[in-house]
């Protein structure tokens, strides 16, 4: 079976695989973003080096997929620690305004050509955006946190831009499982940085570390990096835009974290946005 064909049903089992790991550090307050995020990344690249064992000899990593790790292991910890800071729905929204930074580039660096209908749905995805970190009332913490999911955003981005060029003539798990070991390498290095003890946590906590590296990332983020390779980086970092809509309704039945007017309003705005983009956004 071509799973290329079914790629929208694809991109909706991911955006349903990726927004539950918001609800996860909800369940893991008191250990750091960096430890989460490193679990996160090194079991997914063992589940990943388990899938292509075949190829385990005969594929040797380029720079361009380490630079594209560097910036995934970024980009988890500045999400896993805005989570911290802010609430889920602000976090999951900030966080996946990819599709703002890879259209720029495509643009600017890569001469494609200006599509109106495109940058209109932009428009409304920042609208939306706007709308809810405007109203910010979570904690006194929220625009710390606001901040760094905007800059998880465009570390994906660059994740995304990378990607494309690397899937072109790399095979999925191939690919992923190198990126996935260097995000964990890189997570590795900023536990020293920010004083984090990866090895610090409770036995329960493993099962948590295990679902967040195979639902989230193993059937979430590879189905990206799969799709990646037949449709434009703003139409794939464009999806997980939803992610507030389904994140804060989790949060609601989970944490009982309140879904007022203002995340009805700003998610709604993205994800018209967000249907604009995919429905006239070219591969």
């Amino acid at each position: 079976m071509d799973l290329s064909k079914n790629k929208y049903l694809l991109l909706f089992l991911a955006l349903l695989a990726v927004s539950s790991s918001a609800w996860v550090v909800r369940f893991l307050p008191e250990l750091s973003s960096t430890t989460i995020a490193f679990w996160r990344m090194f079991l997914a690249s063992i589940m990943a080096f388990i899938l292509s064992y075949k190829t385990f000899f005969s594929f040797v990593p380029d720079k361009r997929i380490l630079f594209a790790g560097m910036f995934l292991g970024f980009h988890f910890a500045l999400f896993f620690r805005s989570v911290q800071l802010t609430s889920i729905a602000e976090a999951a929204l900030l966080g996946t305004i990819a599709p703002v930074f890879t259209e720029s580039f495509s643009i600017v660096f890569q001469k494609k050509k200006f599509s109106s209908k495109v940058f209109f749905g932009l428009l409304l995805a920042l609208l939306g955006a706007y709308i809810l970190i405007s109203k910010s009332n979570f904690s006194q913490t929220s625009s710390m946190g606001n901040i760094l999911a905007v800059l998880c955003s465009v570390a994906m981005a660059v994740v995304l831009i990378v990607g494309k060029n690397i899937r072109k003539s790399v095979g999925l798990f191939e690919y992923s499982r190198w990126l996935f070991l260097y995000a964990s390498v890189c997570l590795f290095v900023v536990s020293f940085f920010d004083g984090s003890n990866i090895f610090e946590f409770e036995t329960g906590d493993f099962g948590w570390f295990v679902f967040l590296a195979a639902i989230p990332t193993m059937v979430g983020h590879n189905i990206f990096y799969f799709l990646v390779k037949y449709l434009s980086t703003t139409t794939i970092a464009a999806v997980p835009l939803g992610e507030p809509l389904i994140s804060s309704f989790g949060a609601y039945f989970l944490f009982g974290e309140p879904v007022g007017i203002v995340v009805f309003l700003g998610g709604a705005t993205t994800l018209l946005g967000v249907f604009i983009i995919i429905k006239n956004d070219p591969s």
